[in-house]
């Protein structure tokens, strides 16, 4: 692939997901947190350099009753921004539906991980495509609510 179609795939992602976030803002949820096989949430960390609230669009597969998430992007070798900002602050909100909470994030241990890849195969097979582009393996982010 040329280096102008894989920049092409990465700015149409860009595209896609921030209409993905506009529509499951205004929308509070309903009807784009679940397309086809896929569960979505919106995950909001603090940036790391702004400490503005960053919000993205991310599916999830539940893990002991908690929503779990991969950090693919795409298969670019760098990390995203949303887990960068995570290991600087492990502090998140994330709206699954329209139900909003206020959590924490921990990365999964290599034992957690190793149960969670296949479900997150199993819903979207294209994560495979995306870890065979890169050397990066992909951490895999599991959220808990602090709500009683």
């Amino acid at each position: 692939m040329s280096f102008g179609l894989k920049i092409h795939r990465y700015r149409m992602v860009a595209i896609v997901s921030r209409a993905h976030k506009f529509l499951y803002r205004i929308l509070n949820g309903r009807f784009v947190a679940h397309l086809g096989k896929a569960d979505f949430l919106l995950l909001t960390t603090i940036g790391r350099r702004t400490n503005h609230k960053k919000d993205v669009v991310l599916l999830y597969v539940r893990y002991h009753g908690h929503p779990a998430v991969i950090a693919s992007f795409g298969g670019n070798p760098k990390a995203p921004n949303w887990l960068l900002n995570v290991r600087n602050n492990l502090s998140v909100e994330f709206q699954v539906g329209p139900i909003h909470r206020i959590g924490t994030a921990r990365i999964a241990s290599t034992v957690e991980r190793e149960e969670l890849w296949p479900k997150f195969i199993e819903i979207y097979p294209g994560y495979e495509r995306y870890q065979s582009r890169t050397t990066r393996k992909f951490p895999i982010v599991i959220l808990t609510h602090n709500d009683p």
